[in-house]
């Protein structure tokens, strides 16, 4: 009974602590992918005209539809260079993410009176040590090539440099914290020399509708010629990875319940064997060996259901612990308790791999017993 317990207990906390990982991770990239994305199939950008966009807009599984342009700049603050992404966005880009929930300081802010402003990684923010202070605003330049000039042979004179405010500063992960600058878009399309192209359309859909049939309308209304993602998709390799993990870690958790299954056999055993007499006793008022099967074949279910219970008593106990009040720590990480999620369809399956196991190896083994003893 302890070791179907110990079984199930560890098969509820370890699921869970993979439901929680694959969660996190999809939060941390939620902030910067909308629920779809519509990107080129060849080249960087294409023309994302009004027309295009109000066709879009009529759907009506989709909310809102935000414009991005995404290139390479080289960040430079008191003389000191570096790289980045610049993310180009209008104004209904926090409308399609969760930008605003991640910003570590300032506001989420393009613009102030009159003049551009950007919200930068926090990576980027201590690499060049750029001082934020929420009243005066730290000035940066943003340099990117200009097309068709070699910068080999132009050097300066062949980047497009111009000035913007620091008005925020975000903080997702270590990736994107290092990568991403985030500006409005019409600062990014006079930097990179752009008129209507985009590097992407950043859609939010409406309540209700679910993702992959989103995706499935603006496919079939944009054509050929066009990449739809879903968030899913963006992110599919780390997605997949987590859960084949998960779902490996389940199938060597069953194999030690089909270990554990051994354990109650041999208690069975022994209780027949110690039984031997009684069994006799019972057959001489007129039992059958089908009714002492019975009887012996519900010892082992209540035996596997008592152990399951326990289990999945311990296991939602611990689980639930480490959600609320955070059993255990992670030091200097992005969350300050290791995430857990209960899912309902994991316990359901967890509990019916347990009890199935246990109750189809104490069945079988009661019948051969039962049959070598009693008849």
């Amino acid at each position: 009974m302890l070791v179907v317990a110990a079984v199930t207990t560890a098969m509820i906390t370890i699921l869970s602590a993979f439901n929680g990982i694959e969660s996190l991770v999809a939060d941390l990239f939620t902030s910067f992918d909308a629920e779809i994305t519509v990107t080129p199939a060849e080249g960087k950008v294409f023309a994302a005209s009004d027309s295009l966009i109000n066709y879009l807009q009529v759907l009506p599984e989709i909310d809102y539809i935000s414009r991005t342009l995404e290139d390479d700049v080289i960040i430079r603050y008191d003389g000191q260079p570096s790289v980045a992404t610049l993310l180009g966005v209008d104004t209904v880009f926090k409308e399609v993410t969760d930008i605003e929930e991640v910003l570590a300081y300032g506001d989420y802010n393009l613009d102030r009176d009159g003049l551009p402003c950007a919200i930068t990684g926090y990576g980027i923010q201590s690499e060049l040590g750029i001082p934020f202070h929420p009243e005066d605003y730290s000035m940066i330049t943003l340099s990117a090539p200009i097309r068709g000039k070699k910068l080999s042979r132009y050097k300066e004179k062949a980047l497009n440099t111009m000035p913007i405010l620091i008005s925020a500063v975000f903080s997702v992960n270590a990736e994107l914290d290092v990568k991403y600058i985030i500006a409005p878009l019409d600062y990014a399309k006079e930097l990179f020399d752009y008129d209507t192209e985009v590097s992407q359309l950043s859609i939010a859909i409406a309540e209700g509708i679910h993702p992959e049939d989103a995706k499935e309308v603006v496919m079939n209304a944009l054509g050929e010629g066009y990449l739809v993602q879903t968030r899913y998709d963006k992110n599919a390799l780390v997605h997949q990875t987590n859960r084949s993990e998960k779902w490996a870690t389940f199938l060597i958790l069953a194999f030690i319940m089909i270990i554990a299954a051994f354990n109650i056999m041999a208690s069975l055993t022994m209780l027949i064997i110690e039984k031997r007499k009684d069994i006799f006793i019972l057959q001489s008022f007129g039992l059958t060996a089908t009714d002492i099967r019975r009887i012996f074949s519900n010892q082992g279910i209540l035996i596997n259901v008592i152990g399951a219970g326990i289990g999945l008593f311990l296991g939602l106990s611990l689980c639930l612990l480490q959600q609320y009040v955070g059993i255990l720590r992670l030091q200097g990480s992005i969350v300050e308790f290791y995430p857990v999620e209960i899912r309902f369809l994991d316990v359901i399956g967890v509990m019916a791999t347990v009890l199935i196991i246990g109750s189809v190896f104490s069945s079988f083994m009661v019948r051969y017993l039962i049959k070598r003893f009693a008849q």
